[in-house]
């Protein structure tokens, strides 16, 4: 009793557990996302998000190929009786490499200024990444191709492209060409390229190019986002046993 004789209420003299907790988990979740671990998992993920800007594109364009090689699909539009769901269909591979093709410039551009800004003093992590670029890519003429068809869009046009279709006794495939002589009636192409184009027959099967630096691309990626975590494993090693705490602490304030 008060000396006023009325009884008080609980909630004037004792704060709910729930209200009790709810300040320290707050202090707690600030400190582990200002925590080394943390930063360091932060790190991973971008290299990750760099990669899908690319690799997203890709698979765009991997997904309407696929959708081709059902006749239920490609039947109509491949009909002679209607050119001009053809023409979509080449407009539509024409945009998608494209995305493809600006999508590698991005990945390259960013993730060269992310390991400056991160990495520039961490000479040995460095110097390892550049020999795994230079390892993988400085020779590989299908990549430099694609960078050069990427200046050939921004500089000339779209590429010149034609449907392939494939056909056996128990056996259809269409893929996606680019047609050699238009590429080769720009001037800008260097004689490396110039040569390899002209290797290639009558056309350039894009779509297997794009596949193989796609792939080469997801394995640098899978790498440089491997070598992170290792290099910070002492801090994310500590960091997510202190989450997996705090989660557990979250579940027993707000029962979850």
């Amino acid at each position: 009793m008060t000396e006023s004789g009325v009884q008080p209420d609980p909630a004037d003299d004792q704060t709910a557990p729930e209200e009790a907790g709810r300040p320290s988990l707050l202090d707690w979740q600030k400190r582990l996302n200002a925590s080394p671990g943390c930063r360091a998992i932060a790190l991973g993920d971008r290299v990750k998000r760099i990669g899908y800007v690319f690799q997203g594109n890709v698979a765009q364009y991997k997904s309407l190929v696929a959708e081709l090689q059902n006749p239920v699909v490609s039947g109509p539009i491949l009909d002679v009786r209607n050119p001009e769901a053809h023409d979509r269909l080449l407009s539509e591979t024409e945009r998608l490499l494209h995305n493809v093709l600006m999508g590698m410039s991005t990945r390259v551009d960013q993730q060269r200024c992310f390991m400056k800004e991160h990495f520039q003093e961490d000479s040995a992590l460095m110097n390892e990444y550049r020999s795994k670029v230079t390892s993988m890519f400085k020779d590989d003429e299908e990549a430099k191709f694609l960078k050069g068809l990427r200046n050939y869009i921004t500089h000339a046009q779209l590429p010149v492209a034609q449907s392939r279709q494939t056909f056996g006794q128990e056996f259809f495939e269409i893929s996606f060409t680019l047609l050699v002589d238009p590429l080769l009636a720009w001037s800008r192409w260097n004689g490396e390229l110039r040569t390899w184009i002209a290797g290639q027959g009558d056309a350039v099967v894009i779509v297997d190019v794009v596949d193989a630096y796609a792939h080469k691309a997801g394995e640098l990626d899978k790498w440089l986002f491997e070598r992170i975590t290792l290099k910070y494993r002492a801090d994310i090693d500590p960091y997510l046993r202190e989450c997996a705490e705090f989660d557990r602490e979250v579940a027993r304030v707000f029962g979850a």
